[in-house]
C-alpha cells in the first residue's frame, strides 16, 4: 500500500492535480511537500492532545476482530451522515449492544432495525446498513472488506467517501477522505475558491486529501482532519487562533495580508501612490476565487464556495388520524422511494382544485371505511415539516369511528397502535409532530377531572 501512495503522490506532483488537462490552476491551490509534513505533524499532534472519547473510535482502536472494528466504523460514519455527533453517540450505543456485529443485524427483522434507528431520520440509511449485512453474510461469509474498491463496488449503500474513512479508519489503509468537514478545511488552506460541488473540484480535493494523508497513521489523521473541521475550521465563526494548521492555511494569510494591504492603501492613498496589484501564476485559474466574493465577505468564512440552495418544494398533505378507541391507523409506505418502509398516518395530497372535504371522502373510500362507521370529525391542525427539499404543510384531521370498524383490502399494510406505540414504532419526525397535535386536541376536548371535585 505504501508503493501505491509513493505513485499517487508522484503523478499528482507532475500533473499539479486531475483538473489540468481541462482547467488551470495556479501553484497556491496544491500543497507543497515541505508543508504536507509539517501538517502531518502538527495536525497529529493536535488530534492526540484534542481528539473527542468517541464510542466508535474506542472499538476502532482496541478491537482485535477486523470485522467488528470495520462494522462499528462503517455504522458510525453511516449515522453520521446529516446527523450531528452528539445525537448519533447514544444511538450508536443502543445499535452495537443490539447488534454488536455484521451476523446479528443481518438475523435482524428490518422492523426492528427500524425502531432502534427511529429518530435520526433518513430510514433509508438503516434500509442500506441491514441490506449491507445480509449481503455480507450471504455472499462474503460475514467478512468485511478491507480495500476502498471492494468497500464501495460489494456493499450496497457505502460510497466513495464511507469507503475510504472505514478502510482508512478500520484498516489503516493509506487513503484520504473527503466529507463536508474536509471539503471546508482543504478549501480554507488551499483557497479553492470554486463551487465545490463541481465534480472536477471534488476531484482535486480528492487528490489533496490523498496527498496529505499520513503514511504512518492514516486512521488517526483522516479523523483528525474531520475532527478540525468540526470543532475548530467550523463553518461560522472558526477559531482560527486555534487551529494548529493555520501557519500551513493559505485563507488564514489572505485574511491577515490584505489587513495588512488595507492599512498600506490607506497610506499609498494620502501619499498619491498606487500599489502594484497581485496576480496568479497562471492565466484565469479556475478555482481561484473570484474577486466580488472576497471583497462580499473577506474572511476565510468565504470558503468553501457552495451553488446557492434551492427553494424546497412546497406541498400540502392532508392527514387523517383515524382514532378508534384510542387507537390509530397507520399505513406502511413502499420500501422504495422517500421514507421507503416507514409507518405513517392515511394521507393524500391536496391539489388547487380539492376540497379537504370532498378529500377526506375520497381518502375514506380507498381505505374502505363507510360512513355509517364514522362518529366524528375534527380539524386539529396545520402542521409544517421540512425534508431535505420538500416543504410539507400538513392539514390534519381527527376521524373518529366505530369501535367495530375494520379495514382491510388494502395494497400496504396497515395496523392500529397506540400513541406511546406510534412514537417507539417506526416513523418519521412528521408523523410524531402530527400525533402531538391531536394529542393536544384531545386534552383540550377531554381535560382531566379535578382530583378533589
Amino acid at each position: 500500500m505504501a508503493g501505491k501512495r509513493k505513485r499517487v503522490v508522484k503523478e499528482t506532483k507532475s500533473k499539479k492535480s486531475p483538473l489540468k488537462k481541462s482547467m488551470n490552476i495556479c501553484s497556491k491551490h496544491i500543497f507543497s511537500k515541505p508543508s504536507i509534513s509539517q501538517i502531518r505533524k502538527e495536525l497529529l499532534s493536535w488530534y492526540d492532545a484534542n481528539q473527542r472519547d468517541l464510542p466508535w473510535r474506542t472499538i476502532a482502536a482496541s478491537e482485535v476482530d477486523p470485522n467488528v472494528r470495520g462494522y462499528a466504523v462503517w455504522v458510525s460514519e453511516v449515522m453520521l451522515q446529516q446527523t450531528q455527533v452528539a445525537t448519533v453517540i447514544p444511538y450508536f450505543n443502543k445499535w452495537i449492544k443490539t447488534w454488536p456485529t455484521i451476523q446479528t443485524l443481518a438475523a435482524a427483522d428490518l422492523e426492528d432495525v427500524y425502531k432502534v434507528w427511529a429518530g435520526l431520520g433518513y430510514y433509508s440509511r438503516a434500509r442500506r446498513l441491514h441490506e449491507g449485512a445480509k449481503f455480507l453474510v450471504t455472499k462474503m461469509s460475514g467478512t468485511m472488506p478491507q480495500e476502498v474498491e471492494d468497500l464501495s463496488k460489494n456493499i450496497p449503500g457505502i460510497g466513495p467517501y464511507s469507503a475510504s474513512a472505514i478502510a482508512s479508519v478500520a484498516f489503516q489503509k493509506v487513503v484520504g477522505v473527503v466529507d463536508g468537514n474536509v471539503i471546508r478545511v482543504l478549501s480554507r488552506m488551499r483557497e479553492v475558491g470554486a463551487d465545490s460541488s463541481h465534480s472536477n473540484v471534488r476531484n482535486h480535493l480528492w487528490s489533496l486529501a490523498n496527498e496529505l494523508v499520513s503514511d504512518t497513521r492514516p486512521g488517526d489523521f483522516n479523523q483528525a482532519l474531520m475532527e478540525l473541521g468540526a470543532t475548530v475550521c467550523t463553518p461560522q465563526n472558526p477559531k482560527c487562533s486555534e487551529c494548529a494548521v493555520r501557519s500551513s492555511c493559505a485563507a488564514y494569510s489572505k485574511v491577515r495580508t490584505d489587513t495588512d494591504i488595507g492599512a498600506l492603501d490607506s497610506f499609498l492613498k494620502k501619499n498619491g501612490k498606487k500599489k502594484s496589484k497581485s496576480c496568479s501564476d497562471v492565466e484565469e485559474c479556475h478555482l481561484c476565487l473570484p474577486d466580488h466574493l472576497w471583497k462580499s465577505n473577506p474572511q476565510v468564512t468565504v470558503f468553501p464556495v457552495k451553488a446557492p440552495k434551492k427553494k424546497p418544494r412546497e406541498e400540502r398533505v392532508m392527514v387523517l388520524v383515524i382514532d378508534r378507541e384510542n387507537r390509530f391507523l397507520l399505513i406502511r409506505r413502499p420500501e422504495e422511494g422517500l421514507l421507503a418502509g416507514l409507518w405513517e398516518f392515511p394521507k393524500i395530497i391536496l391539489t388547487g382544485d380539492k376540497d379537504v372535504n370532498d378529500s377526506q371522502d375520497v381518502l375514506l373510500n380507498e381505505l374502505t371505511i363507510e360512513q355509517s362507521s364514522v362518529i366524528s370529525r375534527k380539524h386539529v391542525a396545520e402542521v409544517s415539516h421540512i425534508f431535505s427539499h420538500i416543504r410539507t404543510t400538513y392539514v390534519v384531521e381527527h376521524i373518529q369511528v366505530a369501535p367495530s370498524l375494520v379495514v382491510e383490502d388494502l395494497e400496504c399494510p396497515t395496523s392500529w397502535w397506540n400513541a406511546s406505540e406510534v412514537r417507539t414504532a417506526a416513523v418519521s419526525t412528521a408523523v410524531k409532530k402530527i400525533l402531538d397535535s391531536v394529542e393536544k386536541l384531545l386534552r383540550t376536548d377531554h381535560p382531566k377531572k379535578d382530583s378533589k371535585a
